[in-house]
């Protein structure tokens, strides 16, 4: 905590989705984040200290009913994401500390998260404000990071559809102080590997649902002054481990992007605290 106390602007962020923000890596192969870049903040399992960043990111951030991402056996699926990535190139391009907040679960779409899971993530940022509010911390910025589509693409959803989903997901964290979403566009259903027929499509056929999400994605964040395209996974088909998911170096490079995003709208906007 001394390092926090002792910062000039600590800011806020919560990453929240489905899979892929989750992060289906390796621990061992991702950015180490430096304990002085920021700190976890672990609503559920342990919301009475900050944490070191460490890979798997947000491990023991499950709720039954709401946000969980256990396997069938009770295992976590968090095995190495993006979150490490992100806050290291934040705080080398801001010197500013980010505090995360983990509110992932994977197989979940824009319809899932209106009815259930954007509670519980909400519920996971006010926990955090008051946490730091104890510890007499004000965030300087408060902001989403939300990486999401690939089981709307499954779902066959349209882009208009999609883009009012989010909009809507969007605008109850924003109630919450949320600032801006930093969007990370989904990358290809992975025809390469994967391109036989699976419930009456093939791979590319899937693809082209997908590229609608991604498309809508980008559309979004060209509209909506409060949406950011913070980084994309649509060029890393390469790095696919299987039909959804990525190696870590895919994480890693991605996270990267997201991290710098952030810092560039920071470093390029007034500093004021979040809501003022």
């Amino acid at each position: 905590m001394n390092i926090i106390q002792h910062a000039q602007t600590i800011d806020l962020a919560i990453f929240a989705g489905q899979s892929n923000m989750s992060g289906r890596g390796d621990a061992k192969t991702a950015i180490h984040c430096p304990p002085d870049a920021g700190f976890e903040y672990k609503a559920i399992s342990n919301p009475t200290t900050l944490l070191p960043i460490t890979e798997p990111f947000g491990l023991g951030e499950d709720r039954p009913g709401a946000i969980s991402d256990y396997d069938s056996k009770g295992r976590s699926k968090r095995t190495g994401s993006m979150v490490s990535a992100a806050v290291s190139e934040y705080y080398a391009l801001t010197g500013r500390p980010l505090i995360a907040v983990s509110a992932s679960i994977g197989g979940s779409n824009t319809s899932g998260w209106l009815k259930v899971y954007v509670n519980d993530a909400v519920e996971r940022l006010d926990t955090a404000k008051e946490f730091l509010a104890k510890e007499q911390i004000t965030p300087g910025k408060i902001f989403l990071i939300w990486c999401q589509g690939e089981s709307d693409g499954d779902a066959k959803m349209t882009a208009s559809a999609y883009i009012t989903n989010t909009k809507a997901i969007f605008h109850a964290f924003q109630s919450h102080g949320v600032e801006k979403c930093f969007m990370v566009q989904i990358g290809h259903y992975n025809y390469l590997q994967f391109p036989q027929l699976n419930r009456g499509l093939t791979g590319r056929d899937w693809d082209l649902q997908y590229k609608i999400i991604r498309d809508a994605q980008a559309e979004l964040c060209r509209t909506e002054k409060d949406f950011i395209l913070a980084g994309s996974f649509e060029p890393h088909m390469s790095h696919m481990k299987d039909a959804f998911h990525y190696h870590q170096t895919a994480y890693n490079i991605v996270g990267q992007s997201v991290g710098a995003s952030m810092g560039q709208f920071v470093t390029s906007c007034p500093s004021t605290p979040s809501g003022q």
